[in-house]
């Protein structure tokens, strides 16, 4: 489905305008879509430089893509909301004890709200921590402001996947859904 070139929203081929913002739809479908995808791609390459800071453990490659408002859910703990001070802290101290960190990022999406995007994606990375592999998937969120710099990580939402072990005991054990 295409998208509306100034907030995202999804339109079809034949809208003149779009129906959440107004924007006028001019050209076509191609030329449309031709605005909107290098600025996911832009999203996309930002978050990709974030976790490459992660892997390489390097805490200015990390802190340039931060805006100064960042706050962060994460999915190691504490699990509860962290400002920018502490999360930056809690990760850059993390440095120290990691190695042999890889991730894969899928189903990525972007929704663009002029200077805003949203993007949502899960996230599979492993690596050693203090000499204990582990391996974590997770669903994220990400809110993003376009800046003269580039986009910067407003917000940063990560959420574990459950185990799928223990699904599948629920499961068994109650036949149907856990919830």
């Amino acid at each position: 489905m295409p998208k509306c070139p100034d907030c995202g929203a999804e339109v079809r081929k034949e809208d003149r305008f779009c129906g959440r913002c107004g924007t006028k739809l001019t050209g076509s479908f191609q030329a449309q879509t031709e605005l909107v995808s290098p600025i996911n791609d832009e999203v996309k390459n930002a978050l990709v430089r974030r976790f490459d800071g992660i892997k390489n453990r390097d805490e200015n490659a990390v802190r340039a893509l931060m805006d100064e408002h960042y706050s962060k859910f994460d999915d190691w703990p504490p699990y509860r909301r962290q400002e920018a001070a502490e999360a930056l802290d809690n990760e850059f101290g993390a440095f120290k004890v990691l190695s042999n960190y890889n991730y894969e990022l899928k189903d990525f999406e972007t929704n663009i709200l002029g200077n805003v995007a949203v993007a949502t994606f899960s996230i599979h990375y492993q690596g050693t921590m203090r000499n204990m592999p582990f391996e974590v998937t997770s669903r994220v969120t990400s809110v993003l402001t376009k800046q003269d710099s580039g986009w910067k990580v407003v917000h940063e939402h990560f959420s574990r996947f459950p185990e799928e072990r223990r699904q599948q005991r629920q499961f068994s054990r109650r036949g149907r859904f856990p919830f």
